[in-house]
């Protein structure tokens, strides 16, 4: 998809804007010839996160925004970007639209760009903002509603490759035929992500003999009780449960299947899990796998390793998740715009969006390296099938690999 082109305001409409806090960006030449955008100095680049610092996902988006934060710490000890730090600016969104707001403008006219935005309902509550003020910006948020935002980008693969890769690994580890069918089920929200998620499912199920989608029940994220939704997942004799949930929903639904005495193999998207569901949820696991876009903390990979002597470097006290290495690699593609667009000269927010225009990131060894292409397009179809660990980590079963009917369902909806 080709991204669409913002027309030149008339000095009437900047001037309202400029009101709004939405005013044009200025710039001016650093010591060393760099062309230099809000927030950033001959010493610094300022970069915003805005991320669930103590709402309802705090714990898991906590420990992901951290990931980035060592990224950046690790790249100034060596030396920084442009010969500047980078220094993290945190919003607390908690994971409400209004709050995402309020700290987006705290901080918009400091920062050069966002690297992180956690959530689709963070995206949705400022994507005309980004719009607006031109805003370079990372989505933690990985889906495709979420990527054709103006400014947006996701530079890892998106849930619904993982969860499209995950119907085409169930069917091969049932050996589902049209004779031994393998019947199977999606659990998404009622949104419009949710809608794309079933959507890649049921794109799967169609382009992989022998599966067959026998329920989708949803659920709104207020939702504390999935006592209706199990019972029809029980009723129609699902085999396998795709997860396109958070981890509060992912409790949900393995707890209540097991009151219910429902054993389904579970898939989950890498979204729906965190480390910490595994105490509650011990002794319910033997059949649930993660798909992910990225690898773990157990990989033997150059991009792990240098995660965890960063870790006990500057966050010796914390202890690194899946969510971690996420945010890790978010920072390693923010690190690479800004190393590009200093390269060019710009490290204003157009440079920065120039520089992020097919940039490479290369995420040394933690998911195959992907080019961003225009913001628009999925940057890969690549995931593994994972087991959960003892200690809620998460362990591979097999390689990355890209099936045909994710690809099928990302080139008939335009990615």
């Amino acid at each position: 998809m080709i991204r669409k082109l913002v027309p030149t305001l008339a000095v009437g409409a900047l001037l309202t804007l400029s009101a709004c806090g939405g005013a044009a960006e200025s710039s001016s030449d650093g010591s060393d010839g760099v062309k230099m955008g809000p927030g950033v100095t001959d010493k610094e680049i300022k970069v915003g996160i805005l991320s669930d610092y103590s709402g309802p996902i705090a714990e898991a988006a906590t420990s992901g925004s951290l990931g980035m934060e060592v990224m950046f710490d690790e790249v100034n000890a060596n030396g920084g970007v442009c010969g500047r730090k980078i220094v993290a600016v945190k919003g607390d969104t908690k994971y409400d639209a209004q709050q995402t707001v309020q700290a987006y403008r705290g901080m918009s006219n400091d920062v050069l760009m966002l690297g992180e935005v956690l959530g689709s309902l963070s995206i949705n509550a400022i994507k005309t903002n980004i719009e607006r003020d031109d805003m370079p910006s990372m989505a933690i948020s990985l889906n495709t509603a979420t990527m054709v935002a103006k400014d947006v980008y996701v530079p890892l693969p998106v849930f619904e490759v993982e969860l499209a890769n995950g119907v085409t690994w169930a069917a091969e580890q049932a050996g589902a035929t049209a004779d031994k069918p393998l019947k199977i089920a999606s659990v998404t929200g009622t949104d419009e992500y949710g809608k794309a998620y079933a959507s890649a499912v049921e794109a799967a199920a169609e382009a992989t003999p022998g599966v067959e989608v026998v329920a989708e029940p949803t659920f709104a994220l207020t939702d504390k009780d999935f006592t209706a939704q199990v019972s029809q997942l029980k009723d129609s004799g699902a085999d396998v449960v795709l997860l396109g949930t958070g981890p509060a929903q992912t409790a949900g639904f393995v707890g209540t299947a097991a009151q219910l005495g429902y054993q389904p193999t579970w898939v989950a998207a890498s979204g729906a899990w965190f480390s910490s569901l595994a105490e509650p949820l011990k002794g319910l696991l033997d059949k649930f796998y993660v798909s992910t876009g990225y690898g773990t903390l157990s990989d033997d990979v150059p991009g792990i390793a240098a995660l965890k002597a960063a870790y006990e470097k500057h966050a010796p006290d914390a202890t690194p998740s899946n969510f971690s290495v996420g945010g890790w690699l978010f920072g390693d593609a923010t690190v690479a715009a800004l190393q590009k667009a200093c390269d060019d000269k710009d490290l204003t927010r157009e440079g920065v969006t120039a520089a992020l225009q097919d940039l490479d990131v290369d995420y040394q060894g933690i998911t195959p390296a992907v080019n961003l292409g225009d913001g628009d397009s999925i940057v890969s179809y690549s995931s593994r099938m994972n087991t959960v660990a003892a200690d809620g980590e998460l362990e591979p079963v097999g390689d990355f690999y890209a099936s045909d009917a994710a690809k099928a369902w990302g080139a008939d909806n335009g990615f």
